[in-house]
């Protein structure tokens, strides 16, 4: 019995399989229709063949697959490649259309040829009206017509826009906001530890907290090899973590429900907690203490929100999830003196990624009257986590650095973050 591409769970699927289920579908369904496409590549314009699909009743685009108009069989090729095509697939989508469009892709290759690959894009419609951007396509607009994508006309677009104005509810428009804020908050950081993490402690009034949601509505199913991958991911990406793992310096723990996976740890000797929270909605959660000797670091927090972007992605990408999401971030830092740093920069405190990195002095004008609180929110899609790092960063701490009363100077700021961010790479 062959898989249905419509419905299928990519995720539970190998390799051959889905080269199977691909195979089945050319021959079962070899003429194109206003609910599937085959593509032979990707190329420059298929962009508009999503978001045909996003703005009409929704379909699925083969790439691999080629079809011309007088063939009457389809031929299941492949695209010559050595590397895989999801994450140039998904660039581009989250690039080029706006919003970004519910969608899920997966991929394979021949299993006698692993450099014949193939992917299946199955996009989602859910009433809004989806943009394409791309400056070399001649029309914004675009729907599914039999098995054609066509330009939408005026009565199509008034049609489209009268069908978006209905869906947007202000409730759900508003849900990915609240389960950001939510999210962490039953995940207090303590200080004055005893017998940790079942003992007694004192909630901290000093914190950074930071969650990441998905603005679509996606569930997994949280396991042990789940929690396993994202442990992984924490201790991989969070060098103090991962050097410290298993040593007398530190001690961590796993906090579960039946909705949420967490994994904890505790600096013993700074008495310094973090913990880590992924949910079987997808949403992740970081919240970390941010005092060391009374002051905080501007180069620490960059550097939570780095992180939290960096394994959150990797998360998603690992469920193939690639669309749009929240980040919102709150920032507490009662009775603390900021660390202005020496060398002319805002240097590290805690510095979890222990590189020894700094914000240059002359991207943040600091108020010496600065206030306690602070929050941001940033929307975020696959590509700007991704491709994007120093514009996200620099939004997230602007917003934050300006509810504390300081400045930050954009350009300056998000040119010391390419610095940094390159050198993390290297």
């Amino acid at each position: 019995m062959s898989l249905d591409l419509f419905t299928v769970e990519f995720g539970t699927i190998n390799n051959d399989q889905r080269y199977s289920a691909i195979t089945s579908f050319a021959q079962a369904q070899p003429t194109e229709s206003n609910r599937h496409d085959f593509k032979s590549i990707w190329a420059n314009d298929t962009i508009k063949d999503v978001a045909a699909f996003a703005n009409t009743f929704g379909g699925i685009l083969v790439i691999g697959v080629e079809k011309n108009q007088t063939d009457q069989t389809a031929r299941v090729a492949g695209v010559a490649s050595a590397s895989e095509l999801t994450t140039g697939i998904a660039s581009a989508i989250a690039t080029n259309i706006s919003p970004t469009p519910p969608y899920d892709i997966m991929e394979c290759h021949d299993p006698t040829d692993p450099t014949k690959r193939f992917c299946v894009v199955r996009v989602r419609s859910d009433g809004r009206l989806y943009l394409v951007t791309k400056k070399d396509i001649s029309s914004p607009v675009w729907v599914r017509n039999a098995d054609q994508t066509i330009r939408a006309d005026a009565a199509q677009l008034r049609g489209m826009i009268e069908r978006e104005k209905q869906s947007l509810d202000s409730d759900n428009q508003a849900l990915p906001f609240r389960r950001s804020k939510l999210l962490f908050d039953d995940m207090p950081i303590g200080i004055r530890h005893i017998g940790w993490p079942a003992g007694s402690w004192q909630v901290s009034e000093t914190f950074l907290k930071l969650s990441l949601v998905p603005t679509e509505m996606k569930v997994v199913s949280l396991d042990g090899l789940e929690e396993q991958r994202f442990r992984t991911l924490v201790r991989r990406y969070n060098r103090r973590i991962g050097q410290t793992s298993g040593s007398d310096v530190a001690s961590d723990a796993d906090n579960r429900s039946a909705d949420f996976y967490e994994y904890r740890w505790l600096h013993k000797k700074l008495d310094y907690e973090s913990r880590w929270r992924i949910t079987s909605d997808l949403g992740i959660a970081h919240v970390t203490q941010i005092a060391e000797d009374g002051q905080w670091s501007i180069m620490d927090v960059v550097s939570y929100v780095a992180l939290l972007l960096t394994i959150g992605g990797s998360w998603w990408k690992s469920l193939g999830y690639y669309g749009e999401g929240i980040l919102f971030a709150e920032l507490s830092i009662s009775n603390l003196q900021l660390r202005e740093g020496s060398r002319g920069q805002f240097q590290g405190l805690f510095d979890p990624w222990k590189g020894g990195h700094g914000i240059e002095g002359d991207a943040v004008l600091v108020n010496k009257t600065s206030k306690d609180q602070a929050s941001s929110i940033v929307k975020i899609n696959s590509a700007s986590m991704h491709e994007n790092f120093p514009y996200v960063v620099t939004t997230v701490m602007n917003g934050l650095l300006r509810s504390l009363g300081h400045a930050v100077i954009v350009a300056e700021f998000k040119k010391s973050l390419r610095v940094i961010f390159n050198q993390m790479e290297a």
